[in-house]
């Protein structure tokens, strides 16, 4: 090779330019010389022996145009021209291939050795939202599979050109370490995963909002983190981004400056999850009126909370609230306790008594699981609140009664309709305003606040200071599905304040068929709880035998799965019953059989724990 022309890339250096050092160049090597040839940061550069060649090389075997550099921010692509023989490091080089710093070309009789600039491939990748998501679900499995940290940032950017959101985006991703995922939704929201990150992400979050800052007014920031504060993907954006609403202009907030306690009469309801803070939204307006209102929800998800603040809330405050659970009480008892009834009404009338509607007068009444109103009640009770009047039982003067009715159900009322089991007119009418709670498994936000507080409180209740849930522990909680809700969450809790001797809640300290199903690689460890709350409350395992008949197997699983619906349900029949597919009549068959008696029944005839 002996010219160049004014198509070669960069000063000559032999001419006294000087080199620079944030650039790429070719050493190209000919007999008894070498010489260096500057190449574009980013673009594409031929070499050949052709005029229309950016790079010139002359030698033996050289083409016009032998091959292309493709020069990117990440990558350089090292193509050869059809039918020109490349070699890479004195191998063939047959299709593209990706070139370093100090690789060998042999282009014909030519050599070159390629030199990078400092620092390619360190350019931020920023992700779109779809492809974020997945590696965020994976980070997600990987943190609750394997262990350690993970947090999320949202940064929030105010009013700005496009150009100054690209160079927010820019600063953003230059500010965080390179294992640090960075996605832009392409308008107003920045999102980062920050592995192995967990009660310091204040720290790169804080320098992240200041280096968005720089290019972008009015950015405020948020983070959560994973599994403290949430455990998918859905609740560790929302907690992020919701915390990030939450913070002032220029300011980091996290999670815990989302979470809402309200007051409901001696109890206090926490919420952080968005669609249960506008569920209690709602159940404000609705206080503020006397309209029937019907909730709805799993058994178990607080049911009873949200009736006791439709009271707690409104004008009816200070009187009475009173509840009964349709389920509990008897047929042919239930009209006497609703409606009341008159001295000598029926066999063992001795005297006259109030019904629960007369006994709530200017307070209200709680219906819970009013799908198992007996039939020939549920007309009597419609009349109530066409007219707001009670007749007892035996009595042909009704009496008038100002009571809220408010009922709750875990059942499809509308099913029960389309087959008759269920009053339309009644539904209807208790129907005036519906209310849904969702589950706890929906509520990824909410658990580990609830856990943390009702272990709190139980330990308060014995006088003793909380111990704090470690991350493994937490790991666990999240891991679990809940079938039983938050009052699973609750009786999972007093279970663990009751055997903790420690400050620190382990996993060990957790019963193993917590999380078993949803993630068989937590196997249980020596001294750990074998059982559920119940069994740990004295209720033994049916004790395994060898070659037992098949029989004493089947009784086995029966009572096995008795006793975690009892403890699911906190020792409701009627809830263990639905819960286990199984007519309440068998298993309190069985209940006998087996010697169990259920903790937690409500001293209180027909009224059980709440819901």
């Amino acid at each position: 090779m002996g010219r160049r022309d004014r198509r070669s890339v960069g000063p000559d250096p032999r001419a006294g330019g000087a080199l620079p050092a944030d650039r790429p160049w070719l050493m190209v090597f000919r007999a008894g010389s070498s010489e260096r040839i500057l190449l574009p940061d980013e673009g594409e550069a031929t070499l050949g022996s052709g005029s229309a060649s950016t790079v010139l090389l002359e030698g033996p075997g050289v083409s016009p145009v032998h091959a292309t550099l493709r020069l990117g921010p990440a990558e350089v692509l090292l193509a050869p021209s059809p039918g020109a023989t490349v070699l890479l490091n004195d191998d063939p080089l047959p299709s593209p291939r990706v070139l370093a710093s100090g690789d060998a070309l042999t282009l014909g009789g030519v050599t070159l050795v390629f030199h990078d600039r400092p620092g390619r491939g360190t350019r931020r990748a920023v992700l779109d939202p779809g492809p974020f998501r997945t590696r965020l679900r994976q980070e997600v499995e990987r943190c609750l599979r394997s262990g350690g940290s993970l947090s999320v940032m949202i940064l929030r950017l105010g009013r700005a050109a496009p150009g100054d959101l690209r160079a927010a985006v820019e600063a953003v991703g230059a500010s965080v370490r390179q294992v640090d995922v960075v996605c832009w939704d392409g308008t107003s929201e920045i999102a980062v995963i920050l592995p192995e990150t967990a009660e310091t992400a204040s720290l790169p979050t804080r320098r992240a909002l200041e280096a968005a800052s720089a290019h972008a007014p009015g950015v405020r920031a948020g983070y959560a983190l994973c599994p403290a504060d949430a455990h998918d993907v859905d609740g560790l954006l929302t907690g992020a981004r919701n915390a990030a609403s939450t913070a002032g202009i220029g300011d980091v907030a996290a999670v815990s400056a989302i979470v809402v306690r309200s007051t409901v009469g001696d109890r206090q309801l926490v919420v952080v999850d968005p669609g249960m803070r506008r569920l209690l939204e709602l159940v404000e307006r609705l206080a503020a009126s006397d309209l029937p209102v019907l909730i709805e929800g799993e058994t178990g998800v607080g049911k009873e909370m949200v009736a006791l603040a439709l009271h707690e809330w409104s004008s009816r405050t200070g009187r009475p609230f009173l509840a009964i659970n349709c389920a509990a009480v008897a047929e042919t008892l239930f009209e006497s306790e609703l409606f009341g009834h008159e001295r000598g009404a029926f066999t063992g009338a001795a005297t006259t008594k109030k019904g629960l509607l007369e006994s709530a007068q200017g307070g209200t009444v709680l219906l819970d699981e009013i799908g198992e109103c007996p039939a020939h009640v549920q007309p009597k009770l419609l009349r109530v609140l066409e007219t707001r009047r009670v007749a007892r039982v035996g009595a042909v003067v009704e009496r008038p009664v100002d009571v809220r009715i408010v009922a709750a159900t875990n059942r499809d009322l509308e099913g029960d309709v389309l087959s008759g089991r269920f009053r339309r007119d009644l539904y209807y009418r208790l129907a005036s305003a519906r209310l849904t709670v969702p589950p706890l498994r929906d509520r990824p936000l909410d658990m580990p606040v609830l856990a943390r507080d009702f272990l709190e409180a139980a330990f308060q209740a014995k006088g003793r200071r909380p111990p704090v849930i470690s991350p493994d522990a937490m790991r666990r909680l999240a891991l679990h599905d809940w079938p039983g809700n938050v009052r699973e969450l609750r009786n999972l809790m007093d279970y663990c304040a009751a055997t903790l001797d420690g400050d620190v809640l382990l996993p060990r300290h957790i019963p193993a068929d917590v999380a078993r199903h949803a993630a068989p690689w937590l196997a249980g460890e020596p001294g750990q709880a074998t059982g559920s709350a119940l069994v740990g409350a004295g209720f033994e395992p049916f004790e395994r035998r060898r070659h037992a008949k098949l029989g004493d197997e089947v009784r086995e699983l029966q009572r096995t799965r008795i006793l975690q619906a009892l403890t699911v349900s906190d020792g409701v029949r009627i809830e263990a019953a639905r819960l286990l597919s199984m007519p309440l009549r068998t298993l309190v068959t069985r209940l006998s059989e087996f010697g169990i008696n259920p903790p937690g029944r409500s001293p209180v005839p027909g009224k059980d724990r709440d819901s």
